[in-house]
């Protein structure tokens, strides 16, 4: 029986071999044909900021043909990548439900191409499209079809903006750089001794174009030739020129912005927070947090109920920017005169009187100084 059992036990443990070394079975989808026959409207483009809200490229595509006569619905996708690379370059797919066409603009194609390659560089692009049979039968494999063209993409953020400026007195001209607080905004600044005179501005500090001039107000227009239109001045002394090329401001501002004893460098103080009396604390100094608005400084921490005030230095013999009244609460009186030293005015403290995590910010525009104090989270 011992010998039975050994032997079917045997016949067990080969038949489980066996099983092990047979060949998975694979299948396949059948490929679809190419039914839709994807168009570019061009073979060859150059993007354009100036016309970057225009359309650039068309594509349009024939059905899908279902193998099924009884579906729901077909539906397309469209994505795009650098055809040499297409694995390290890509875009997501865009959904364009049942449409047999869409557009790109100068501005939709720049942003994808500017991740691939530098502005200037001319690449190879293919569109995919891809068709899909939406059914509860069967799975259909989605059908693809191809289009090649090439691009070549613009700068939408330079490094600098260079001010060309026009003395109205002398009509002596010169020329500043501006720069982006944080690099990739678009926002550009520079503070600069003015008088009355004329500027606008371009992206080099050799060529003409392209530059920016007046629209209309404060508004901001992309000229890539012709004339351009330069912004008057009328005041003197030290002002910051604000430039935001963004889409949603095109608009150049010029602010009295308040020139700290140490440049942009103001802490709080104080038993009314959590850094206590040390004038010298790094973890109370204010932040800019928005490169639109470079006169607004913040302090976000715990507050109690006591005394606050904010340090220009790092001693107390440095000047200070004080509450417009004893025990000001800083909810609710939102004054704020120039910092200035004790002996001018004496010790003058806002007073918290509800404890938790707020928000302090000083608007330093010496046009509209005031204060803020709001919670967060």
């Amino acid at each position: 029986m011992n010998t039975i059992n050994k032997f079917f036990g045997l016949l067990c443990v080969l038949l489980v071999f066996t099983a092990c070394n047979e060949d998975p079975t694979y299948f396949t989808l059948e490929n679809q044909p190419d039914d839709m026959h994807l168009q570019a409207s061009v073979t060859e483009l150059t993007l354009s900021k100036a016309q970057e809200d225009e359309s650039a490229v068309t594509f349009k595509w024939n059905t899908v043909k279902s193998p099924i006569e009884n579906y729901d619905s077909i539906t397309y996708a469209l994505r795009f990548y650098a055809t040499d690379s297409k694995n390290e370059h890509h875009s997501d797919f865009f959904s364009l439900g049942g449409a047999h066409e869409v557009s790109f603009t100068h501005k939709d194609l720049n942003a994808i191409v500017a991740r691939w390659v530098p502005a200037g560089t001319s690449i190879a692009v293919t569109a995919e499209l891809v068709g899909t049979v939406n059914n509860q039968i069967k799975y259909i494999k989605p059908e693809v079809s191809k289009v090649e063209f090439r691009v070549t993409g613009y700068e939408k953020n330079p490094t600098y903006l260079y001010a060309h400026i026009k003395d109205d007195a002398t009509g002596a001209e010169r020329v500043e750089r501006m720069s982006q607080r944080q690099l990739g905004t678009g926002i550009y600044e520079a503070t600069l001794s003015m008088k009355p005179c004329t500027y606008y501005f371009t992206t080099s500090t050799t060529d003409a174009y392209p530059a920016y001039g007046q629209d209309t107000g404060e508004k901001v227009k992309y000229v890539d030739n012709g004339n351009v239109q330069p912004f008057t001045n009328t005041v003197t002394g030290k002002r910051t020129i604000i430039v935001d090329t963004n889409d949603d401001f095109m608009d150049c501002r010029v602010l009295n912005i308040v020139q700290l004893p140490n440049p942009e460098t103001i802490r709080i103080v104080g038993d009314g927070c959590s850094i206590g009396w040390d004038p010298a604390s790094s973890e109370g100094v204010f932040t800019i947090e928005n490169p639109r608005y470079p006169y607004i400084y913040s302090w976000v921490g715990e507050f109690k109920v006591g005394e606050i005030k904010v340090n220009t230095g790092t001693s107390w013999g440095d000047q200070f920017f004080y509450a417009p009244e004893p025990n000001a609460d800083p909810a609710v009186n939102h004054q704020l005169g120039m910092f200035r030293y004790e002996s001018a005015g004496g010790d003058v403290k806002w007073k918290v009187t509800t404890p938790g995590r707020f928000k302090f910010s000083l608007y330093l525009d010496a046009d509209d100084l005031h204060t803020s104090f709001e919670p967060v989270q």
